[in-house]
């Protein structure tokens, strides 16, 4: 009960009373050391290398050939997570990041090999096989991707040189990317409160009342930004060049079709979904409408512009989250989705657990989050930085959403072969505990300018998923479609195409 009447009060403490701290995962949950996980690493490929087709091939010799591959998938997955959080936790650690890649590529050559094996057995003979031994059936998906793959399989040695060279090439211009961004020098803004950096104080300045510092820092920052358009252009054309390349390698048409085929889709689905969403659009910019047309009002300026869109109501100040709050706040949020669900949530955000990696300055990190997951481990949460705002208390619920799906498949035992799960309802898992943190707060806030803060939060994450995420998936096919038939080439053209493309979703 103490707990209830505690909430209000550290939500609403000033962003100066919070002393921010840095979680650490316990990675000896994983391996006991970084030399133990190479040693095992070391052992893990040659079990892989000696995993052969069962001869003879009876129901009972190709079951059991499945169960030691679904224990070499498991072993495989616990690396992969492993290498991926420590490689996250400083993209100047190349052999992390050269080990999470050996170890994806261990689990694609598995993979492989399982593919093989069942295209060996065919429907037919899987089908016959199934019916002596019923506990094949639970393979039989792994026997429809096999089949569906095949056009786009190299052989095992090429396949590995295109893996090796495709994350190598990958990772270097992700982390070019990621030290442009942090190496850019912006310039300050004179304020009432003193000169304040554009890029550092964007949420602060965005907040002043004065309008003339609002419209400077925001035009700065666009000037400071567009210093190194042509170098992120550049970044972003080799992004898709190498795609696109790896992909036909892979005898797809382009990266798009590649990436879409993974997910079980194909161009004309993406299209036709966007196109859907696109037709209502007039959603979007009637809600953009209203959103000017209260700060113009609050404001009492006729020409409501983008530097004016992030002026808190008069007399009020965002709720912040410390992490005691968050904890607490998140798993009551997601009560709806029932005790086990809230029990698993509230076991991965206490702190005594160390199954979260949250820093409060980025440093060296990997600009990302994401879930940590792998059979045997419980699951854990990885972010990059994270403050007390209310987007960050967001960005847990979602991504912790995916660290308690992939936890709750291990658990009930959901294959290795299968613990991703499609995409869609992965995402979609996660976006719900958003929105039922967002609902949660909204009904729980103590006063009417709360309130209507939590609804508009909640608001502009709706649209975002929405119809962002379309005019997002089409400005991406379009760069990619741009970049291959030579249209694209540097950022002028990159700024006219995402204007040709934004100004169909938005005002």
């Amino acid at each position: 009960m103490r707990t209830r009447h505690l909430i209000p009060v550290l939500l609403l403490l000033g962003a100066s009373a919070l002393e921010a701290r840095d979680y650490r995962i316990d990675q000896t949950a994983y391996f006991a050391s970084p030399a133990a996980e190479a040693q095992d690493r070391k052992a893990l490929d040659a079990d892989i290398a000696a995993l052969a087709a069962p001869s003879p091939m009876t129901p009972s010799t190709l079951l059991a050939y499945l169960r030691r591959a679904e224990a070499l998938m498991a072993r495989g997955q616990r690396h992969n997570a492993y290498m991926h959080l420590r490689s996250a936790m400083d993209i100047d650690d190349h052999e992390a990041s050269d080990g999470y890649a050996q170890a994806g590529t261990a689990l694609g050559a598995l993979s492989l090999k399982v593919r093989t094996t069942l295209r060996g057995v065919g429907n037919d003979g899987f089908d016959k096989a199934a019916t002596s031994e019923p506990a094949l059936r639970k393979y039989a998906y792994m026997l429809d991707k096999a089949t569906r793959s095949l056009p786009h399989e190299l052989p095992e040695g090429e396949q590995k040189i295109l893996d090796d060279l495709s994350d190598q090439g990958g990772t270097a211009l992700w982390n070019v990317y990621q030290k442009t961004r942090r190496a850019m020098a912006y310039g300050k803004i004179h304020t009432a409160h003193g000169d304040l950096d554009v890029d550092k104080d964007a949420t602060t300045l965005a907040h002043d009342p004065d309008r003339d510092v609002r419209r400077d820092a925001w035009r700065r920052r666009q000037a400071d930004s567009a210093a190194q358009a042509e170098t992120y252009a550049s970044i972003l054309v080799g992004v898709v060049r190498l795609n696109d390349r790896t992909a036909r390698l892979q005898h797809f048409a382009d990266a798009p079709e590649a990436a879409y085929f993974a997910r079980q889709f194909d161009r004309a689905d993406v299209d036709a979904t966007v196109a859907a969403v696109q037709a209502h659009a007039d959603v979007l910019m009637d809600y953009q409408r209203l959103r000017a047309a209260d700060a113009g009002k609050r404001l009492a300026v006729p020409d409501v512009h983008t530097w004016d869109m992030g002026v808190p109501m008069a007399g009020f100040t965002a709720p912040t989250f410390d992490y005691d709050a968050m904890r607490v706040t998140i798993p009551k949020a997601l009560a709806p989705l029932g005790k086990d669900y809230v029990t698993h949530f509230t076991a991965l955000l206490d702190p005594a657990n160390q199954r979260t990696d949250l820093a409060a300055s980025r440093g060296n990190r990997e600009s990302d989050a994401f879930s940590v997951a792998a059979p045997g481990v419980p699951a854990g949460l990885f972010v990059s930085e994270w403050s007390h705002a209310l987007a960050s208390a967001s960005v847990v619920a979602h991504e912790g959403g995916h660290a308690i799906h992939s936890q709750l498949m291990n658990e009930h035992g959901v294959s290795p072969f299968y613990n991703h799960g499609p995409s869609w309802m992965h995402e979609g898992i996660a976006i719900l505990n958003e929105m039922l943190l967002y609902e949660y707060l909204y009904r729980h806030a103590p006063d009417a300018k709360t309130k209507a803060f939590y609804l508009q939060s909640q608001l502009d994450e709706m649209t975002f998923e929405i119809f962002t995420s379309a005019e997002e998936a089409r400005l991406e096919e379009s760069i990619y479609d741009g970049v291959i038939h030579g249209t694209v080439r540097k950022a002028a053209d990159l700024d006219a195409l995402t204007l040709d493309v934004t100004k169909r979703f938005e005002i």
